[in-house]
């Protein structure tokens, strides 16, 4: 058995990267702008999505390394297990934990699903083996939070 220790870090106000443009990587700063960071999206095309919301940098640029020095945490969401590679190798020689999109078993950490209702925040992980199990506990905790 290999779970996960849900760690909650204070991200407000500092750098978060998530490198892709696409769907997943919309998902994820959707969910992580509700926690205050300043998340810069780098990748060659943006969604529209992504530049919808507020406070996010977007950069239409390719992976370098240059982009990391000040990065608390990285999401690697390229679409590209390679590009995904490579950025999961850059953020660990610079000790920066990182999630990547394409391979659970290379992440420092699982991007978890998410129940709020202040002030109370609950990650909801099945390391990675059932989404819907995730999405069915995620709707039911929200359900049951909104009644608090």
């Amino acid at each position: 058995m290999n779970r996960r220790f849900p760690l909650y870090i204070n991200l407000n106000g500092r750098k978060v990267l998530v490198y892709g443009g696409g769907t997943i990587a919309a998902r994820r700063c959707r969910v992580l702008s509700g926690f205050g960071p300043q998340i810069t999206v780098i990748a060659p095309e943006i969604c529209p999505e992504i530049r919808a919301l507020p406070g996010i940098v977007c950069r239409e640029e390719s992976f370098s390394e240059d982009h990391m020095p000040e990065a608390v945490l990285i999401l690697a969401a390229t679409g590209n297990r390679a590009v995904n590679q490579a950025i999961v190798a850059a953020a660990r020689a610079r000790g920066i934990p990182v999630n990547d999109a394409s391979d659970q078993n290379a992440c420092d950490f699982h991007f978890p699903a998410i129940a709020l209702r202040d002030p109370l925040v609950v990650g909801i992980n099945a390391g990675g083996k059932d989404h819907g199990l995730v999405a069915r506990a995620a709707a039911a905790i929200r359900e049951l939070l909104d009644g608090l």
